[in-house]
């Protein structure tokens, strides 16, 4: 399976998703709005900071949740695992994430010093929800019927 950076992700559903936002001399603001940045309705939002590098997060997978991830500082790789392809992209700006769809393996690596990821979800936090391992991810995802997306 594929582990070089790819421009645009294609495992199952997963693609990139504009953040608007507005500049002007004092800065920027960038906002996220369901409907609009996120088809979605987002019911939990939480960032990822304070990483050391080398460390790693993610590992698992949702069977209901969809996430919007985006390297809100910083940047980090997020590597993206249907059961048929796996890919890595680099988030690395605020007004740029990636929409993941459920049965999708998520891991975030190769942290900068310093990033935050920002983590906008679809569902609250229910641990039924989580594959936290990726051989029963990767049978459970070869027992599901075909989706098209």
């Amino acid at each position: 399976m594929n582990q070089t950076l790819v421009a645009d992700p294609t495992a199952a559903g997963c693609r990139w998703v504009d953040i608007p936002g507005a500049s002007d001399p004092r800065g920027t603001v960038t906002f996220c709005e369901t409907g609009k940045s996120v088809d979605f309705p987002m019911r939990r939002v939480f960032w990822i900071h304070g990483v050391t590098v080398g460390q790693n997060r993610g590992h698992h997978a949702h069977r209901d949740c969809r996430l919007a991830i985006v390297a809100a500082a910083g940047a980090a790789t997020l590597v993206l695992d249907d059961g048929r392809v796996r890919e890595r992209v680099r988030l690395d700006r605020p007004n740029r994430g990636v929409l993941v769809e459920t049965w999708v393996w998520h891991e975030l690596v190769d942290f900068a010093a310093d990033s935050v990821i920002l983590v906008m979800a679809s569902h609250n936090y229910d641990e039924a929800d989580y594959i936290r391992d990726h051989d029963a991810f990767r049978r459970e995802v070869a027992e599901r019927p075909a989706v098209s997306r």
